[in-house]
């Protein structure tokens, strides 16, 4: 797809650190476009199209196809990996260089998020930045804090490659083009594997019995689904109480899969013909409502989700309180047993979703 025309980032939802870039630290309840500040900005280049956005619990990244990352929100441990002001209310700003031999840190490929600490994979190497005190860095026993991004030693094996580095509350997951999957941070619950424990470097995870092609982490477990078309799916957590049923009601397998997601009590899986199969946590209105159309694209936040519809209308439900479902939503925030539709005047071609946040990116084409 061509990006010769202007790639636009719209954002909704809760913004009390600054991390939808919004100076004024309210919520915003209405899609709002986010200022790339100063000329180093996305719009700068037409072909920085957004390729990825990972969200932490106050911060957000946004990686750009030119092998730019920008961040924006809480900065007070550094985890924004750049010297803006500590609880940043900030345009968003591109990371600074960063030594790895005679490298700087750009060509980043993929980006992940804990709720506070960032991950950026720059010339094949990991680096992290930030904070988290269950080895969520996974630079070592005991290393909690990092206030520039550092170098995760010895990782990847040799011979491989990350093709995936997914985040969550406490623990990030990395599916290595073998099928072979590692992972670090907090494992108490079994989302690592066994021994279930807190895992201060890259371990790897061999209790999935098939060669992994994506994973999904969620705050207790980890879903990870097979590199075949037979879409085998293996979950490792809750290690005792399953009470949103993420292991109980899992199907064995979900064939023509394209997409894996997960919420903090939920999993999500969209299919080739537009169809979502999801199971866990409804409380809020988690899983998808009946009667929702087909869907070409899908996000979870922590307790929600963001689709765009075969229609290309943006389609958003679950826990909404924050505005990161539009409106309306009932007396608990919810957009429950429904979705609201976020308007969006230009083409849509990507949505994500963080903690209580909704992103999606539109074009718009000259003439």
């Amino acid at each position: 797809m061509s990006y010769e025309s202007i790639v636009h980032l719209l954002a909704i939802g809760s913004n009390g650190s600054g991390q939808l870039a919004q100076f004024d630290l309210l919520d915003v309840k209405t899609p709002t476009e986010i200022a790339f500040g100063g000329t180093d900005s996305v719009k700068s280049l037409p072909d920085s199209e957004i390729v990825d956005i990972a969200a932490g619990g106050n911060h957000t990244i946004v990686l750009c196809g030119d092998g730019r990352a920008f961040t924006s929100g809480q900065n007070d441990d550094g985890r924004l990996g750049h010297g803006g002001e500590v609880q940043g209310v900030m345009k968003v700003v591109g990371l600074p260089p960063v030594l790895k031999g005679q490298h700087e840190l750009n060509d980043i490929t993929h980006v992940a998020a804990t709720w506070s600490a960032s991950f950026f994979i720059s010339h094949g190497t990991v680096y992290s930045c930030g904070s988290g005190d269950r080895g969520e860095l996974g630079q070592g026993p005991q290393v909690t804090r990092s206030s520039k991004p550092a170098a995760i030693p010895a990782f990847p094996p040799e011979g491989t490659q990350i093709t995936k580095l997914l985040g969550s509350m406490a623990h990030v997951v990395a599916v290595l083009s073998d099928g072979s999957v590692y992972g670090w941070g907090n494992g108490r619950k079994g989302q690592l594997g066994e021994p279930s424990a807190e895992v201060w470097e890259p371990r790897r995870i061999d209790h999935v019995p098939f060669p992994v092609g994506s994973a999904a982490c969620s705050k207790d477990f980890t879903c990870f689904i097979g590199a075949s078309g037979a879409g085998e799916i293996r979950i490792l957590g809750p290690r005792s109480h399953d009470r949103f049923g993420v292991r109980s009601a899992a199907p064995s397998a979900v064939p023509g899969w394209k997409t894996l997601a997960a919420s903090w009590g939920s999993i999500y899986v969209l299919t080739s013909n537009g169809n979502i199969v999801a199971w866990g946590r409804n409380d809020h209105g988690q899983l998808p409502p009946a009667g929702l159309p087909s869907v070409q694209q899908l996000a979870a936040g922590s307790e929600h989700c963001i689709a765009v519809a075969a229609t290309g209308r943006v389609l958003a439900w679950g826990w909404g309180e924050h505005g990161n479902c539009g409106e309306p939503v009932d007396e608990r925030g919810d957009v429950k047993g429904r979705w609201n539709v976020l308007s969006a005047t230009d083409m849509v071609i990507a949505v994500y979703a963080g903690c209580a946040t909704s992103f999606f990116v539109t074009i718009d084409r000259p003439g």
